[in-house]
């Protein structure tokens, strides 16, 4: 549905830099969360207004960098309004004609002469905005976790292990030194054809996105043109460009520029895989899948190159041909939140409120775990209710009415099994997350505890899959550990509650439905199925990388209170 109100800021914003009547029309979105507009005024004027809602895409920067640019004589849209508050910028309309969409056989090399002009410009600039960050070689170093943590498990259906992960880090880390063989300056960091307009009436072309600019290796810019995921230029087009481009420097080696732009090209690859994963999965823009193959011929390319020998032979050995394809998601896309008990040991707390509904940081319990559920994808929810049931109906439909919810009723609490026995019928599909409300932690991952899970999960090898937690990590009540690694690698729980079980279930699981085949009773406990499925070796983990409140009484939630204050 449009967002009016929206809508109607951004005709005030307009408004109170033109007289003239206008209209908006909706342009092309692009990888990030902004939105453009076209507005044609009486008389035949225009001008794009950039919409970043929520003003998480640098608007500010792009203010100042605009300004810093154009000053130094490189062509950058002029903004001729602002409005940070809101999130809006009114800029120079250069038209549509982007480098990608003028690009013939017969122009090629002239546009990406162009092009390089304009980057070799911004090379030439030894002044550093006091906006750009450091494109660092630990920022490269934790860029391309992108690749191991995203792209690899999505495409191969199953994460890297983690001694494979370390050897793959420990390679990129040694060659990472390779990038800094030339001096640094501006990087634009998105400079690609498509972010390349040719406006009308202008022999220069102009860069629209550089808001995201860092102080970085010259030659990652060049890189970001020529090695481009979407489209490669021609072997022609990009040793002459990059013959044009070094001549321009001074006092840099050919051999150290050579090196940097090849690490810098192998470099922009793999975390382009992983950026193309996060695009498609995470915000649902599935177009980007379609440059994958591209991506991979463009990395093997640079990896034919001498000096990068050693991460071509791991990527021969961890992720042959056969691995090399579109990333995918498993299909878990239901979640049940069990809702439905007292929490007695809140003592007078719930005698008016239930349980999931106790706020927490100005927040009730179960919003924290649809946060995660609406981070993963996951929209479609079962709830079970019984407990002041009404409450928690009421309030989750009025506070988020973007997900599809259905509730299971029980006239008496069945226990966290009975209760999802009882939901099947809701539950479609083979197998779902399982989340308890009472418990909810903050992600310090590369990568969300759920995408983790639905990456480990395997149908064929596991009956449930646990999130477990380290009890070093807990916040409240950590008890004496539920769980501890056995020497296969396999979970075991602590029956007879003893020490040495440095880990507690985080109250988050995968479920698959069969594990219910053939159970009658009607109330009974989730763990009695934990332990049918470590019984038959088919109980798997993943590890909580977070900080994780477990709110069991009142002692801690005050302790929740306190930290949760002090993040914020």
């Amino acid at each position: 549905m449009e967002n009016l109100n929206r809508t109607a800021k951004m005709q005030h914003f307009i408004r109170k830099h033109s007289a003239a009547d206008f209209e908006i029309r909706p342009l092309t979105a692009d990888a990030s969360s902004r939105k453009y507009y076209r507005a044609f005024f009486a008389g035949g004027a225009t001008a794009v207004v950039m919409d970043d809602e929520g003003c998480r895409c640098r608007t500010r920067e792009f203010v100042e960098l605009s300004d810093f640019l154009r000053s130094r004589g490189v062509y950058v849209p002029a903004v001729t309004a602002k409005d940070f508050d809101n999130g809006f910028l009114l800029l120079e309309d250069l038209g549509d004609l982007t480098v990608t969409k003028a690009l013939t056989a017969d122009n090629e090399m002239t546009l990406y002469q162009k092009a390089g002009e304009a980057i070799a410009k911004i090379a030439a600039i030894r002044e550093r905005p006091q906006c750009a960050g450091e494109l660092s070689r630990r920022r490269i170093i934790d860029d391309v976790r992108l690749f191991t943590q995203w792209y690899f498990p999505m495409a191969a259906g199953f994460p890297l292990p983690d001694d494979a992960e370390k050897e793959f880090l420990e390679i990129f880390e040694r060659l990472s030194e390779m990038a800094f063989r030339v001096p640094q300056r501006l990087v634009l960091w998105d400079y690609h054809i498509d972010n390349i307009m040719l406006p009308p009436g202008h022999a220069d072309c102009a860069v629209i996105d550089f808001q995201d600019a860092m102080w970085g290796p010259l030659t990652y810019d060049i890189v970001s043109l020529l090695a481009a995921d979407r489209r490669a230029a021609s072997p022609q087009v990009i040793a002459a460009v990059k013959d044009s481009f070094f001549a321009a420097l001074e006092n840099v080696r050919r051999q150290d520029f050579e090196d940097s732009f090849a690490f810098l090209s192998m470099y922009r690859h793999l975390r382009v895989l992983g950026r193309f994963t996060t695009l498609s999965m995470v915000n649902q823009k599935e177009r980007y899948l379609q440059y994958v193959p591209q991506t991979w011929q463009m990395l093997e390319q640079a990896l034919a190159y001498p000096k990068l020998a050693e991460m071509r032979q791991w990527l021969e050995r961890r992720m042959p041909q056969e691995l090399r394809r579109l990333p995918a998601r498993k299909p878990i896309k239901q979640a049940m939140v069990m809702a439905a008990g007292r929490g007695t040991r809140m003592q007078n707390l719930t005698d008016d409120c239930p349980k999931p509904l106790i706020r927490v940081g100005n927040r009730a319990l179960i919003d924290y775990n649809f946060d995660r559920l609406k981070e993963a994808n996951i929209r479609n929810i079962v709830v079970n209710l019984c407990y002041k049931g009404e409450m928690i109906r009421e309030h989750l439909l009025s506070v988020h009415p973007d997900f599809e919810i259905r509730f299971s009723e029980e006239a008496e609490a069945l226990e966290t099994g009975g209760g999802v026995k009882k939901a099947l019928p809701l539950l479609s599909d083979p197998a779902f997350f399982v989340i308890n409300s009472d418990v909810f932690y903050i992600d310090r991952g590369y990568k969300p505890a759920l995408w983790r899970m639905i990456d480990a999960w395997d149908e064929n090898k596991y009956d449930i899959l646990l999130l477990l937690q380290k009890l070093e990590d807990v916040c409240g009540d950590r008890g004496i550990g539920d769980y501890r690694i056995d020497r296969n690698g396999a979970p075991e729980r602590n029956a007879a509650k003893t020490a040495g079980f440095p880990y507690m279930f985080g109250g988050v699981s995968i479920v698959s439905r069969k594990i219910f085949d053939g159970i009658e009773s009607e109330k009974f406990s989730l763990r009695d199925l934990f332990d049918v499925a470590q019984s038959r070796g088919k109980l798997g983990f993943v590890v909580n990388e977070a900080e994780f409140f477990h709110v069991g009484t009142p002692a801690a939630l005050e302790a929740a209170e306190i930290k949760i204050h002090r993040h914020k």
